[in-house]
C-alpha cells in the first residue's frame, strides 16, 4: 500500500468528497451526448425530431453510467448529481422547445453560486472556509485566525471569479443559440476550471497555516 492511499492529500480527499475523478468524467458525458445527438439529427435532415431523439440518448447515457457503477461498486455520488441535474435540463428544454435550454438550469446555478459566495466575501463569511472545514475536517478557529480568514476570502474570491467565467461564457453562447458550444464549453469551463480554483485554495490555506499552524 502506497504512502498516498494510507496517508491521502488534500486534493485527493476533496476528490473522493465528489465521487473521485470518475465522477468528475461521468458528470459531463451526458450534456455532449445531447449536443452531439442533436447536432447530427439535424444534420440529417430530422431537426424536428432532433430534440427529443437528444434528449432521450442523453437520458439513456446517464442511466448507463449508473447501471454501470452499481455493477463495478463504484461510488455514484457523482453520477446521481449528474443525474438530478440531467432531469431538471431535460425538464428546461421540453418546456421550451428548445435544445439550447437544456444548459439553462446549469447557467442559473453557475451565476448564483457567483453571487453567493461574492455576498458570502462582503459579509465577512467566506464560504470556501466553509466548505473547506467539511471536507477537510478543519476546526472552526479558523474565522478566529486573521491569516486563515484573509485566505479563505481569496480563495473564494477565486471560486467566485471562476462561476463567472461560466456564467459570462454560456449566457453569451447562448443568446448566440450556439448548442453544441454551449456542451463544450460547459465540458472546458467545467472541471478542469475547478481543479485550477481547488489547486489555488489548497495553496492558499497551506502558506496561511505554514506562517500560522492550526489543528487539522
Amino acid at each position: 500500500m502506497s504512502e498516498t492511499t494510507l496517508h491521502p492529500t488534500p486534493m485527493a480527499k476533496v476528490l473522493a468528497k465528489v465521487g473521485g475523478r470518475r465522477g468528475l468524467v461521468e458528470g459531463g458525458i451526458p450534456p455532449i451526448v445531447f449536443a452531439a445527438t442533436n447536432a447530427i439529427a439535424g444534420l440529417l435532415g430530422h431537426a424536428g425530431q432532433a430534440l427529443p431523439v437528444a434528449l432521450g440518448t442523453a437520458v439513456a447515457s446517464a442511466l448507463v453510467i449508473v447501471v454501470l457503477g452499481v455493477v463495478q461498486g463504484a461510488s455514484l455520488i457523482g453520477a446521481l448529481r449528474g443525474t438530478v441535474l440531467l432531469i431538471v435540463a431535460v425538464g428546461f428544454a421540453l418546456w421550451t422547445g428548445s435544445a439550447r435550454s437544456f444548459f439553462l438550469p446549469g447557467i442559473y446555478v453557475d451565476a448564483l453560486y457567483a453571487v453567493g459566495i461574492t455576498l458570502s466575501i462582503v459579509v465577512g463569511r467566506p464560504v470556501v472556509g466553509f466548505a473547506y472545514s467539511l471536507l477537510l475536517g478543519l476546526d472552526s478557529s479558523w474565522r478566529r485566525n486573521p491569516r486563515l480568514r484573509t485566505a479563505f476570502a481569496l480563495a473564494s474570491a477565486a471560486w467566485a471569479a471562476t462561476y463567472a467565467a461560466r456564467t459570462v461564457a454560456q449566457v453569451w453562447l447562448y443568446r448566440a443559440d450556439q448548442t453544441e458550444l454551449l456542451a463544450l464549453a460547459k465540458l472546458l469551463l467545467g472541471w478542469p476550471l475547478t481543479a485550477l480554483a481547488v489547486l489555488a485554495t489548497l495553496a492558499a490555506v497551506r502558506g496561511a497555516r505554514s506562517e500560522t499552524p492550526i489543528t487539522v
